[in-house]
């Protein structure tokens, strides 16, 4: 279970080797044998008391700022489930473990193109053959994609290959369904070149702050990646893990264009960049909030988009632990708000 504790004023404290919680009149008790982690906002107070029994339990205390974002983690000093995590983390960067999950966060970025590719295309039934060669290429990196030899030289090079062969393609075709003021000459990024990358580096720049968060409360290391570059000060992990959820900032920026939402008086324009300004801002960020909302199946499950990233986050997390016999964790995670 994760608790999480979001309501102000609650008062967090040990009671018979119980963690109790305390919000004006309502209660309740919760056994540290049934808790993962616990995360706080600072709008919550916390004895010594219960973060010592959360530390005797192996239990992570997170603790969020005024805007949800991680603060810092606590956790037991001796080896315990996130100090395991990242160990398996760290061993499996280095082996082919570490590069098939890779390889399946960008064949599902790559499947999520494909299949927005084909939306897009039957509520066009006239433009067919704009959409008919992208998927092509894109169908045509898949299978390279699954043809990889693990064992090959330079293989984070040849993913990378065949994820730029398809993402090429792929803004290509979305630049020339564009209304044509708003078509492009494909991806740019600092600075955006036009103001339709303007609006999608903002929007991916959202979902890199959930994807950070749900790498930390996961109890992962957002710097060890499995196929980006491990630089310094680089948050790798967020880089590999982020691919099958760029489809959602993707769709919101098509959306607001397609669904002529936008306005040039949204941006700041130059000979060589554009930047959304504090008009456009607002409308973008309105935007991708109500996408997120919306919910989707999700492993047989109606879930919000927003949770994605974090079950997935978790999912990754057991996927690691998978030859610890002696740590097991459900894969759907239970979560307690008060």
């Amino acid at each position: 279970m994760q608790l999480v504790i979001n309501s102000p004023g609650t008062y967090l404290s040990q009671k018979d080797e119980i963690f109790r919680l305390k919000q004006g009149e309502k209660r309740l008790d919760v056994s540290p044998l049934k808790v993962e982690s616990i995360i706080l906002t600072n709008k919550a107070l916390i004895t010594t008391k219960a973060v010592q029994m959360a530390l005797e339990h192996n239990v992570d205390l997170i603790f969020l700022d005024d805007f949800g974002d991680p603060l810092g983690r606590v956790w037991f000093s001796k080896m315990g489930s996130t100090v395991l995590i990242r160990r398996k983390q760290l061993e499996a960067s280095e082996t082919d473990k570490g590069l098939n999950l890779a390889i399946d966060m960008i064949r599902t970025k790559l499947e999520n193109q494909a299949r927005f590719l084909k939306k897009l295309m039957n509520a066009r039934p006239k433009k067919e053959t704009v959409f008919e060669d992208p998927l092509r290429i894109i169908d045509g990196a898949m299978t390279g994609l699954n043809m990889v030899a693990l064992n090959q030289p330079d293989i984070q090079n040849s993913i990378m290959g065949f994820e730029g062969t398809a993402g090429r393609a792929y803004f290509q075709c979305i630049s020339k369904i564009m209304p044509e003021t708003y078509q492009f000459k494909g991806r740019s990024r600092r600075p955006a070149k036009d103001p339709f990358n303007a609006v999608l580096n903002y929007c991916y720049g959202i979902l890199y702050g959930r994807i950070e968060k749900a790498c930390i409360l996961a109890g992962l290391d957002p710097y060890i990646g499995f196929l980006h570059a491990d630089n310094y000060n680089k948050k790798s992990l967020v880089f590999d893990l982020i691919e099958p959820f760029r489809i959602f900032a993707e769709q919101t920026a098509i959306y607001l264009f397609t669904g002529k939402k936008i306005r040039d008086e949204y941006f700041d324009l130059s000979e060589t960049s554009a930047t959304l300004n504090q008009k456009g801002k607002p409308v973008v960020v309105d935007a991708i909030n109500q996408h997120l909302e919306e919910t989707v199946r999700y492993r047989k499950r109606n879930v919000k988009r927003k949770h994605l990233p974090q079950h997935e986050a978790h999912r990754l997390a057991n996927i690691l632990l998978a030859d610890e016999p002696s740590f097991k964790k459900p894969e759907w995670l239970e979560i307690v708000e008060f």
